[in-house]
């Protein structure tokens, strides 16, 4: 009798103790949704991951840019800077427009004229004398000397007026950075100066 009693009660427990099919249905939807949560977690992480390295990856690039820009500047002023400092003719004789005998386009230490640095490429970047200058193994300075009629600074002249038009142009590999233009004028006591300064870019 008493295990009749006892397998009945056992047997009544194991049903109140069973999980409902509702209960079992609920604890399967809660895995379930565990789950696509997590894949929609690490799907959203991933976008923001590769924004957000997006975004440092374009703000690394316009500081560059930038930084390339303000060395471009000084690098091209420094070689107005020289060949401001020059006579606007070869003093000894009037030679032409360009380089003279016994003048290298590669070593500006005899360049004694301004129309000396007409189709100058300085490339490794270096100073008067030919020492390279650290830090812009990636930089390239252009300079462009042209005669300009006294009548119209714009427009290129064939006969030498007294006034030279000077653009040094300011790359980074192929890319350019900076664009600074001066006029140079003759006084009629044959000094020069510098008659107006523009940059661009």
């Amino acid at each position: 009798m008493k295990s009749q009693v006892g397998n009945r009660f056992t047997s009544e427990c194991k049903l109140l103790c069973r999980p409902s099919h509702w209960q079992r249905r609920q604890k399967r939807k809660r895995n379930g949704i565990g789950q696509t949560e997590v894949a929609a977690s690490t799907v959203i992480v991933g976008i923001l991951m590769v924004a957000s390295l997006s975004t440092i990856a374009a703000s690394r690039r316009s500081q560059v840019g930038e930084s390339n820009k303000v060395r471009g500047i000084a690098i091209a002023e420094a070689l107005i800077s020289e060949i401001a400092n020059l006579p606007m003719r070869e003093p000894s004789c009037d030679c032409g427009f360009g380089l003279e005998t016994g003048e290298s386009g590669t070593n500006r230490i005899n360049f004694d004229d301004v129309d000396d640095y007409r189709g100058l490429v300085d490339a490794p970047l270096k100073s008067r004398n030919g020492t390279a200058l650290p830090g812009y193994t990636a930089f390239t300075r252009s300079v462009f000397v042209d005669m300009v009629s006294a009548g119209d600074w714009n427009a290129i002249s064939g006969s030498y007026s007294g006034i030279y038009r000077i653009t040094v142009v300011i790359r980074v590999g192929t890319s350019e950075v900076c664009r600074l233009v001066t006029y140079r004028t003759s006084a009629s006591s044959g000094t020069s100066s510098l008659a107006s300064f523009s940059s661009i870019n």
